[in-house]
């Protein structure tokens, strides 16, 4: 048929992790068929090791995000580091990976310190005036969690990434929900994704036909403005001749004014956007499953709070310093069995330049779109065997870091993402600071549904009563 499986495709938008599993478990190698869109003739997804090996490493060259891709996500990504190719990408690899030495992931971790104790003081000063349980032997308050974990990585990242201050988390519990950045970064990312499966879109956008793509250009505006208002921020610190941080704006802009390289705002503002989809949206994801998997196994909140109190605690002093947090070895496997089953990244692509053909003897024509789910990857039977689809984090104790193509969570080849270090320990600094403070209990017991966007969240959020571990008799 003319539109190839584009109409199947549509028809499960809102279930397609699922189904690709699905899919992908009964066909049991790379799958895929016709697909009329963006230059693309052919869209296929990958299911095993050794194509995802061939198609992110050993013949990497021949294949690239491609302008179907940038042209898809231009509101929202443009050509930052995600979508961009060739020269361009080298020099946002370049500039970001002196994001992640070890110093600044030190200093980092003095941040999100400072935030969690904010989190704990709002939770302590929420319990204490509930109404419901003033005097209560028990007091707890209610809350989503996942709301919680987006407003702290969002206030980390503009922070440590972006060298401004915006303090979220204060103002939880406030009318008028999250800061308009973040919440117009959120509407754009599932508004452009309702773009999936509608062949026509880019004649909507460019006559403004349809609603969808008439709110795309308001909030592509609104993202515009708070951008230029951090960017506009960091260029007068270096026009003033003032200390500059280590942040990544700031590098851009450095590098800029070193190599007599013009950056538009329209550029930088695709470095925000991009750095905020990593270090906000995937980190939050990633923290908020943490923790329903933990509200299923009160064994596994046992033994994390015993490794945190052995390793992190020195009688009434508590120290989640980053050398530190790096020593709990079990809570590290914790969190990559959590991202197994629940990667943040929904979907991840390649085009494809010259013809090809996979290991699993795939022919992959040139211009095909060929795709792979960590979700299912880490699902897959195949590859993890008949306990694939149970949590057992002890399957990471003693090994080393699973091999990125049959893990590939945080992306393979030379485009692994470089944020994962400061991920795995925002995550890891997260547990050790507040479960033995707490207890997360899930209120409504949810079912694990997650909504499916260019991450992975948990559908509806995560309510959760809060109330203290034990009485705390240190300042936290």
């Amino acid at each position: 048929p003319i539109l190839g499986i584009l109409p199947y495709m549509a028809q499960h938008a809102e279930d397609w992790p699922e189904e690709s599993i699905r899919l992908s478990n009964k066909f049991g190698k790379t799958w895929g068929g016709p697909y009329p869109v963006n230059k693309v003739n052919t869209c296929l997804f990958m299911v095993d090791e050794a194509s995802i090996r061939h198609v992110l490493s050993e013949n990497s060259n021949n294949y690239e995000k491609g302008d179907g891709s940038r042209s898809f996500f231009r509101e929202l990504l443009g050509n930052g580091i995600f979508l961009s190719d060739g020269d361009q990408w080298f020099v946002h690899r370049k500039i970001m990976s002196k994001m992640f030495s070890r110093n600044l992931l030190r200093r980092t971790s003095e941040v999100i310190q400072m935030k969690l104790e904010q989190i704990a003081s709002l939770l302590l000063n929420a319990m204490e005036t509930e109404e419901q349980y003033v005097g209560s032997a028990e007091p707890r308050i209610s809350l989503d969690l996942q709301d919680i974990f987006f407003r702290m990585t969002f206030d980390v990242t503009s922070f440590v990434a972006l060298g401004c201050e915006i303090d979220s988390i204060g103002t939880y519990g406030a009318e008028g929900g999250q800061h308009p950045f973040a919440e117009a970064f959120g509407q754009m990312q599932e508004a452009i994704l309702q773009r999936f499966g509608d062949p026509f879109y880019k004649v909507k956008r460019v006559l403004q036909i349809g609603s969808r793509e008439r709110r795309i250009t308001v909030l592509s505006r609104t993202l515009a403005d708070h951008a230029a208002s951090i960017i506009n921020d960091r260029c007068r610190t270096i026009e003033d001749g003032s200390e500059l941080g280590p942040d990544i704006l700031t590098r851009y802009l450095e590098y800029s004014k070193r190599n007599n390289v013009p950056m538009s705002n329209e550029e930088l503002k695709d470095v925000v956007t991009n750095v905020l989809i990593a270090g906000r949206d995937a980190t939050a994801c990633l923290l908020t499953w943490s923790f329903y998997e933990l509200s299923k196994r009160p064994d596994v909140i046992d033994k994390i709070i015993s490794e945190v109190e052995n390793v992190c605690t020195n009688g009434e002093d508590s120290d989640y310093s980053y050398d530190n947090v790096s020593k709990l070895q079990y809570t590290h496997a914790f969190v990559l069995e959590v991202l197994r089953l629940h990667p943040s990244v929904a979907i991840d692509h390649r085009r494809a330049i010259n013809n090809d053909r996979l290991p699993d003897g795939t022919f992959v024509p040139a211009g095909a779109m060929i795709n792979w789910m960590p979700i299912q990857i880490g699902r897959s039977k195949h590859i993890w065997g008949e306990d694939a689809l149970e949590f057992k984090p002890e399957r990471f104790i003693d090994l080393k870091e699973p091999s990125p193509f049959k893990y590939p969570a945080f992306g393979a080849g030379p485009r692994l993402c470089l944020g994962k270090p400061l991920a795995l320990m925002t995550v890891k600094t997260t547990l050790a600071y507040l479960l033995p403070k707490f207890q997360f209990i899930d209120r409504l017991g949810h079912s694990g549904e997650a909504k499916w966007k260019m991450v992975i969240s948990m559908k509806g959020g995560f309510l959760v009563d809060v109330c203290s571990r034990k009485i705390l008799t240190v300042h936290i």
